[in-house]
């Protein structure tokens, strides 16, 4: 490759970090090159997508739509349709105008940030956290702080948190249920949050994606349905994996109206506005699907977290069984001994052909992290086939 011209030598600080590389697509390329490959690294969520959401893109592209911006904050049905989801689930008692449509969780991430954060905040992320967390938030010339959660059980540590909070903590951000680690926060850890948060102005920051995914009769507390948290957290989510349709990049932000009017319009300078079709189709969803896909959506997923999980443990792998989401972070040493993470996985593709994504992206200290982080969001006979393959490591 020739060298970049003079002009382009130098990029901007803030993104440098990014340089390093993204191992979990890079991964996901390697995997994509293997014959019968299996990718359970990248959370892509390869599964059926409900009819609604086709239909109502499909309606849309073949007329029913002029294919227009939308208004920034997204189709008004739309908008209407999330915040009645959010009354009926969430407990959240929010109208249209207390929601703007992005694009996907990550488009609510980043427009939240780039109006709330300043260069030089700092911004609290509960480790093990989600990669994309930590390698935003310097995007936003802010510095992430990892606060360990509780290494045996996950629980909440609030006397951590209380040693890392500055007077330049800006925002903590709350994953629940969590990737990498399928943590779902109770409400009276909620509660011990907003103890610790009160008197202060740091603002909750919460990533919900995977609400519709806990297990063992748990349920999902939004942070802002939590007094003491209600007044100071800014909630985002997407469709992508309640849905299946991670490609269609269609999420929200929601909170008091005024702040979200901000955010929408910070939103409208990076991306003018969300697809118009795909948040038709989202809209339909949520209009047509009836309560009961949301519990058979639970239940499948728990299902496979079971079978998934008696897997990994006979292949020889030691973890926590996730509380949520679709992902178990896995402690390999017994099966690959104590090699680091990105050559573990890189040996796994080479003798079974399965990947998964390197557990030390996941952490800001990776030094000494043995893990991999596996997701199960696949059709049975490709999950069928994975655990027989990972099975064999033990054979």
């Amino acid at each position: 490759m020739s060298p970049l011209p003079r002009a382009f030598a130098r990029t901007a600080a803030r993104r440098r970090h990014l340089d390093q590389g993204n191992l979990l697509r890079s991964l996901t390329l390697v995997i994509n090159k293997v014959p019968g490959g299996i990718n359970l690294g990248q959370g892509v969520c390869d599964l059926d997508t409900p009819s609604p959401l086709r239909d109502g893109a499909m309606q849309s592209i073949g007329g029913a739509d002029r294919q227009l911006y939308t208004p920034y904050a997204g189709l008004p049905e739309l908008r209407e349709a999330i915040a009645s989801k959010l009354r009926r689930h969430n407990g959240l008692p929010y109208e249209a105008a207390n929601v703007a449509v992005t694009t996907g969780s990550s488009g609510a991430f980043f427009a939240a940030g780039m109006t709330l954060i300043d260069a030089g905040d700092e911004v609290v992320l509960f480790e093990p956290y989600y990669s994309y967390h930590g390698s935003t938030v310097p995007l936003f010339g802010a510095v992430p702080v990892a606060v360990p959660l509780d290494r045996q059980t996950l629980a909440f540590d609030a006397q951590a948190l209380r040693r890392a909070l500055t007077r330049k903590t800006r925002a903590v951000v709350v994953n629940t249920p969590g990737n990498p680690s399928g943590k779902v926060w109770t409400r009276s850890e909620l509660e011990e949050l907003a103890a610790v948060l009160d008197g202060s102005d740091v603002l909750v920051l919460t990533d919900e994606v995977y609400e519709y995914m806990c297990f063992d009769g748990r349920k999902h507390v939004s942070p802002a349905s939590v007094p003491g948290l209600a007044e100071r957290t800014l909630t985002m989510n997407s469709f992508s994996k309640t849905f299946s349709v991670t490609g269609w990049r269609i999420g929200f932000l929601a909170g008091p109206a005024e702040i979200v009017e901000k955010c929408g319009i910070v939103f409208d300078q990076v991306e003018v506005c969300a697809a118009r079709p795909m948040q038709r189709g989202v809209q339909k969803a949520l209009e047509q699907l009836p309560d009961s896909y949301y519990r058979d959506l639970e239940a499948g997923y728990q299902k496979k977290r079971d079978a998934f999980c008696a897997a990994l443990r006979d292949a020889g792998f030691q973890f926590q069984v996730p509380q949520g989401a679709y992902y178990v972070l896995a402690d390999y040493t017994k099966v690959f001994g104590d090699l680091e993470p990105h050559p573990a996985v890189l040996k796994m593709i080479e003798r079974i052909g399965v990947n998964a994504v390197p557990g030390h992206l996941f952490f800001a200290r990776p030094d000494g992290v043995r893990s991999m982080r596996f997701q199960f969001a696949v059709d049975w006979p490709v999950l069928e086939e994975a655990m027989k393959r990972l099975r064999s490591l033990q054979a």
